[in-house]
């Protein structure tokens, strides 16, 4: 994130000095934002792909979508209708059968991966950067602001680091090899600057339902890579709890046909 920070901060210092004073009102969203799309969320993935799966990690990824809508109506009471509610509720069966394997043992112990667990945070993270996002800063200037929030979550997360990396005795250090190196570039190339870029200039021209249906298309990419390069299995209940996901998905965020029909509030109306 520092390296990506650096390398957008020449290019919008000037909107940022401009706008300076609307940005200084603006402090407290730009740090929530920082915080859960810059900071949580990416702690939340890199901690569970050390327990799970990369597949599970993808497929649980597709529940976000539903969280989106559903953080939607919390913040801002959007209506939920009956075919929406049930997508809600197919989905959420999906992540389920995922976390829990499709084994009914696992559920009754309550026997989870704590990866799975970590990956779930994860989305929550994300599902509020986005609504957030959506409905409180894309009015603003896109490039100072993307590189703000970065600086949000950057403030949050150097210290957790330093904390930790103290604890550790700085350890790691003397391990880095030519790989691990390339491995950070590549991290802060793709996904801390051009797939937040990618995102939040797509949330800049569509709602966030629709910018979220895209989300269901990881699953499909990390499993075949997962599969070639890293020799992942997927199994029955990760095609059970992907189809679930994918339907309920496909009803929370289709028009669907009760659009003249009458709306379910899930809160009072």
């Amino acid at each position: 994130m520092v390296f990506a920070f650096r390398f957008f901060l020449p290019m919008s210092w000037k909107q940022i000095r401009v706008n300076k004073s609307l940005f200084a009102a603006k402090w407290p969203l730009i740090l929530l934002l920082g915080t859960t799309g810059y900071c949580l969320n990416s702690i939340s993935v890199y901690q569970a792909v050390r327990f799970t799966t990369t597949i599970n990690t993808s497929f649980i990824n597709a529940f976000n979508p539903i969280l989106i809508a559903f953080v939607g109506y919390i913040l801002h009471h959007e209506r939920v209708t009956r075919v929406q509610f049930l997508g809600f509720v197919l989905s959420l069966a999906g992540v389920l059968c995922i976390i829990f394997q499709g084994n009914l043992g696992l559920i009754i112990r309550l026997k989870i991966n704590p990866g799975d667990l970590f990956m779930v945070g994860s989305v929550i993270f994300w599902s509020i950067h986005t609504v957030l996002y959506k409905n409180k800063a894309s009015g603003l200037p896109e490039r100072p602001m993307f590189t703000l929030m970065m600086l949000g979550g950057l403030l949050i997360t150097l210290p957790m680091t330093l904390l930790e990396n103290r604890a550790y005795h700085w350890s790691w250090v003397s391990r880095i090899k030519t790989v691990h190196v390339l491995g950070i570039l590549s991290l802060n190339i793709f996904p801390s600057v051009l797939a937040y870029q990618f995102w939040n200039g797509a949330l800049k021209k569509i709602s966030a339902n629709r910018v979220g249906i895209f989300l269901y298309l990881i699953p499909l990419y990390t499993t075949a890579i997962s599969i070639l390069l890293f020799g992942e299995s997927l199994r029955l209940y990760h095609i059970l709890g992907g189809l679930l996901i994918f339907v309920g998905v496909l009803l929370v965020t289709s028009n669907g046909s009760e659009k003249n029909s009458e709306k379910v509030m899930l809160s009072q109306d």
